[in-house]
């Protein structure tokens, strides 16, 4: 294959264009236009034919499928940690409500009290953690707020008003704790509902 490449400084007359036969043609200047804006990103076909292009759909795409990989790995994560707490608690005779959340605060995971009066995991996964308030509080926001203190305290735990499974509500008590990665970035929760005293 023959080719003549043109050096930064030098006159574009002597540019060669690259074929796959043994006699090159010297290129046309309205070719030599053409090559050069397809040099710089335009195309004729389609984004993500040629295999030199590589468009912001294929790279967001990629990202897009990454994101959902680390996503599903922390759901994965979460609900192992759960498993472990769930069964630590039954071990110790708790009677207590676990859930693992996700890092923005969405239930992963949910292992009911033992009694039979609490959620079911149907109707809890997937949710936010502000269906375990009453109105007033996720109307203040509270759920947030009680997540960042987490956050910033390492735990919290509360004693509030909090809603059953049929609308009612009850007061009990709450611990919220992170869980957090080795590099300190925060992965999920885990929230532990006691039953009213």
């Amino acid at each position: 294959m023959n080719s003549k490449r043109a050096m930064p400084g030098e006159d574009r007359q002597n540019v060669v264009a690259i074929s796959t036969d043994s006699n090159p043609q010297p290129m046309s200047e309205a070719a030599r236009q053409g090559s050069d804006s397809k040099l710089e990103g335009a195309s004729d076909s389609p984004p993500g034919w040629s295999s030199l292009s590589i468009s912001k759909w294929d790279q967001d795409s990629h990202a897009d499928s990454r994101s959902d990989k680390i996503r599903l790995w922390r759901r994965r994560a979460l609900s192992k940690r759960g498993a472990r707490l769930h069964t630590k608690m039954t071990a110790a005779g708790q009677s207590s409500s676990l859930a693992m959340l996700d890092e923005t605060g969405v239930v992963v995971c949910w292992y009911g009290s033992p009694d039979g009066r609490d959620y079911a995991s149907e109707e809890v996964v997937d949710r936010h953690l502000s269906q375990f308030y009453v109105s007033e509080e996720v109307g203040k926001r509270q759920p947030y707020r009680d997540l960042r203190a987490a956050v910033i305290d390492g735990r919290i735990t509360r004693r509030a008003w909090r809603r059953r499974r049929d609308g009612s509500a009850f007061l009990g008590s709450f611990d919220i704790e992170p869980v957090v990665l080795r590099d300190g970035r925060v992965q999920g929760f885990s929230y532990v509902a006691s039953p009213p005293t």
